[in-house]
């Protein structure tokens, strides 16, 4: 039994390899005839494509109910700007991107932390309701939210701004970090 399977498998192979015309055995010569005459050449199909396109590009678009105007009409356009937009903008441009200046060991106040972004921004916006002057700082260190104050290069200086807002933040605490260099002011260089 096997060996008439093999046998069978072996007739039928060379039909069905030899050159790809297996699925043309049974077919006529005179239908092959037939279709290549059908086949336009390459030089009248340009001819057909010109004849079939609209010379007009009114036969191409369909009307449409929406039309432009015919005249345009200079305006006038007046902006009134709030004075809250200009405290939300000094508000979110306080945070000083990373790269601003050069950097230096010094000190920070960390005045606020918490996993929740919005809580850390109230107290900012606390914060800066008090002093606007004194820059802040929101930093992310997974899972928590730091709101930090100020670039002190001495912790004596950190320490004494610390107890001016001890009131507000009890939590505050002065901590060792990256600071930006902070502006030399005249007096303390006459001091010295």
């Amino acid at each position: 039994m096997k060996l008439i399977v093999v046998l069978f498998l072996l007739a039928l192979t060379p039909a069905v390899f030899s050159q790809n015309e297996w699925w043309r055995i049974g077919k006529s010569s005179e239908t092959e005839t037939e279709t290549e005459q059908k086949k336009e050449t390459p030089k009248e199909a340009p001819q057909q494509i010109e004849e079939l396109t609209p010379q007009k590009s009114d036969d191409i678009w369909v009307s449409d109910s929406i039309k432009e105007p015919k005249t345009i009409i200079p305006g006038k356009v007046d902006i009134v700007k709030s004075t809250n937009v200009e405290k939300i903008i000094k508000f979110k441009s306080a945070t000083i991107p990373p790269n601003m200046g050069p950097m230096m060991d010094g000190y920070r106040i960390q005045l606020f932390f918490d996993q929740n972004r919005t809580a850390v921004d109230k107290a900012r916006s606390t914060f800066l309701q008090m002093d606007d002057e004194t820059p802040t700082y929101v930093e992310y260190k997974a899972p928590n939210y730091f709101l930090m104050q100020g670039d002190y290069r001495t912790q004596l200086e950190a320490e004494k701004s610390r107890a001016a807002l001890i009131s507000e933040f009890p939590e505050a605490i002065v901590v060792e970090d990256k600071i930006y260099l902070p502006e030399i002011i005249k007096d303390e260089v006459e001091e010295e």
